[in-house]
């Protein structure tokens, strides 16, 4: 199953929430009568509940594989063959370049996807133009979305972006021509059928972004500063040039916002400058508390729930639909552990890959599916093969060779990995 959220220990921009209206109720009124008896209250109209879309996360996978940017080998060396999107597919165990190479100055491209579409996302540099293509999975039938203007940036790279099945949300980012005055950050709606883009929300210059979607409602995080900081903000080469100065004063919320009506419910609050201080994963925000336990609240509740005790050091590495990873020291060695959510068992994993010339704690890239689990099986330096669906030979860097590995052969060296093998390569 997908992800819905992507892990946060992101950092984060943005400005104060606010807090959805109350909704009014109409008082009740009794019909006159000639007696008591006769008397009857009238009856209350039910609360009209707010309108929602259909919200669902876009972010680097699917429920069919992971999508990643490369740079190629070309004439004139690395990247110089322009950026493809290499696909690992889950379920065959394979992995392909995709799609057409774009020809790009940089490797700046960030691939998204849900499961009907690819989305190819390149804001370039500051002079450049942005850059936003939708595509078929298989990287066919690319098209450009929209034509943004000069001096503008699309922030995927925070997560990843929201969709209703019509428009899509992503943050945007106006560059500012004026070192005194920082770059503009803002939550909009795009709708590609109709080339129109509106603003949902602006940030201030503190902080935030968009991290998820619950409850058919966009999950975005500001950053406020307390009225009582007796410093000023000072703006220079355009952004915020006192930071460290302001950070005690500063708060980050996290807020769940509807696209429809614009109402900002605050969920949870944090005190750390610019990020929360719990990862937020699976419709909960999670945490290792100071007493070493593994803790949960889900989102719209004001309760933590206690999972399991941990030994000391552990932190989070990833939380999926049944399984929680962690990674921990040990006799000087790191380890990977496995909290199992539905059985509530906590084992270390004894796997080892070997990676950067030793052997380290097996790394978990993702989920490929409930129980299972996509991993670097092992890592090279220098160039590699990788194939084309259409059986063209393209040459990367540095490549990394993945696995498929259920939970129990993470906890058990004597069930094998499945290695993610490369059809095609010559």
């Amino acid at each position: 199953m997908k992800k819905r959220y992507a892990s946060l220990a992101l950092l984060l921009l943005l400005t104060a929430c606010g807090t959805p209206a109350e909704k009014t109720q109409s008082a009740q009124s009794l019909t006159s009568a000639a007696t008591a008896e006769m008397a009857e209250p009238a009856v209350t109209p039910v609360p009209t509940e707010e309108p929602t879309l259909p919200l669902h996360w876009i972010d680097v996978q699917n429920s069919e594989g992971r999508f990643q940017r490369e740079p190629v080998y070309g004439a004139g060396g690395y990247g110089d063959g322009g950026v493809v999107a290499r696909y690992v597919d889950f379920y065959d165990a394979t992995e392909q370049i995709i799609g057409e190479p774009l020809e790009l100055e940089n490797a700046n491209l960030y691939l998204l996807a849900d499961d009907e579409f690819l989305y190819w996302s390149w804001s370039g540099m500051i002079r450049d133009t942005p850059i936003l293509l939708r595509s078929n999975l298989d990287g066919s039938n690319r098209d450009s979305l929209y034509d943004f203007p000069q001096g503008t940036a699309i922030s995927v790279w925070d997560g990843g972006m929201a969709s209703d099945g019509t428009a899509l949300y992503f943050q945007y980012c106006r560059i500012s021509d004026n070192p005194a005055v920082p770059d503009e950050y803002e939550l909009v709606r795009l709708d590609p059928e109709a080339k129109t883009m509106e603003t949902l929300t602006k940030w201030n210059t503190f902080g935030g972004t968009l991290v998820g979607v619950w409850n058919d409602r966009l999950l975005i995080t500001r950053t406020t500063l307390a009225d009582d900081c007796p410093v000023e903000p000072v703006y220079s080469t355009y952004h915020l040039a006192n930071r460290e100065e302001l950070s005690a004063w500063l708060t980050t919320t996290l807020c769940a916002l509807n696209p429809a009506t614009g109402q900002e419910e605050v969920l949870y609050t944090s005190t750390i400058d610019g990020m929360l201080d719990r990862t937020l994963a699976e419709d909960a925000l999670w945490s290792v508390d100071d007493q070493n336990q593994l803790i949960r609240r889900p989102l719209g509740e004001t309760e933590d729930q206690v999972l399991v005790q941990l030994p000391e050091g552990l932190y989070i590495w990833g939380i999926y639909t049944e399984d929680v990873m962690l990674y921990g020291q040990e006799d000087g060695e790191e380890w990977l552990y496995v909290y199992n959510l539905a059985g509530g068992s906590l084992n270390q994993s004894p796997r080892k890959q070997w990676f950067g010339g030793e052997y380290r704690a097996i790394s978990v890239i993702g989920e490929a599916g409930p129980g299972r689990y996509l991993v670097i099986d092992d890592a090279n330096t220098g160039m590699q093969q990788l194939a084309g669906s259409d059986g063209t030979q393209y040459l990367i860097d540095g490549y990394t060779r993945y696995a498929i590995a259920g939970r129990d052969a993470l906890l058990d060296t004597n069930v094998p990995l499945v290695p993610v093998t490369r059809p095609g390569v010559a």
